[in-house]
C-alpha cells in the first residue's frame, strides 16, 4: 500500500469506527433514559427493541449536528465520564478530518517526504486506535446496562 492509500485507508477507518462509537453513545443514553420506565409487568423484551429503534433513529438524526448539538444529545445521560471526555475529543478530530485535514496536509504531502507520511499515519492510527477503545468502552457499557435490567426484570 503507498502511503497515500495508508492515509485514506486509516482516514475512512477512523470514520467508521467512530460512526459505531456514536452509535453506541447513543445506544447508552437512550437506554440509561429510556430503562428508567421498566416496570416487572413491563414486557423487557419489546422495550428493548423499542430503544433499540429509537437509539438507530437518533443517531440518523444526528446527521449534521455540530459537536455541542451531539453533545446535548449525549452528554450527561449515562455515559461515564471518561467516555464522555474522550467523545468529546474524537468529536472534534472527526470534524477535522472531513473538513481540513487533507486542506491542511496539502502542501506537507505534495513534498513527498516519508517522514511527513510517516507521521500522518501515525496521527491517523492513534485516531483509529482510540474510536477503537471508545467503542469497545461504550459496547461494554451498553451491554452491561442490558445485563442489569434484564437480571432486575428477570427477562
Amino acid at each position: 500500500m503507498t502511503y497515500l492509500e495508508r492515509i485514506t485507508y486509516l482516514t475512512g477507518r477512523f470514520l467508521e469506527v467512530f460512526q459505531y462509537a456514536l452509535y453506541n453513545a447513543y445506544r447508552v443514553a437512550t437506554f440509561f433514559d429510556g430503562i428508567k420506565n421498566l416496570t416487572a409487568q413491563t414486557n423487557t423484551e419489546e422495550n428493548i427493541k423499542a430503544l433499540e429503534s429509537i437509539a438507530r433513529t437518533r443517531l440518523v438524526e444526528s446527521q449534521g449536528k455540530d459537536v455541542a448539538s451531539l453533545e446535548k444529545d449525549l452528554l450527561g445521560h449515562g455515559i461515564a465520564v471518561k467516555n464522555e471526555k474522550e467523545l468529546h475529543a474524537l468529536l472534534l478530530k472527526r470534524n477535522y478530518i472531513v473538513s481540513y485535514f487533507f486542506l491542511d496536509t496539502a502542501p506537507e504531502l505534495a513534498r513527498e517526504d516519508p517522514r511527513i507520511y510517516e507521521n500522518k499515519i501515525d496521527e491517523l492510527q492513534e485516531y483509529v486506535d482510540r474510536a477503537i477503545d471508545l467503542n469497545t468502552s461504550l459496547s461494554k457499557a451498553f451491554d452491561r446496562i442490558l445485563e442489569r435490567e434484564y437480571r432486575h426484570y428477570g427477562s
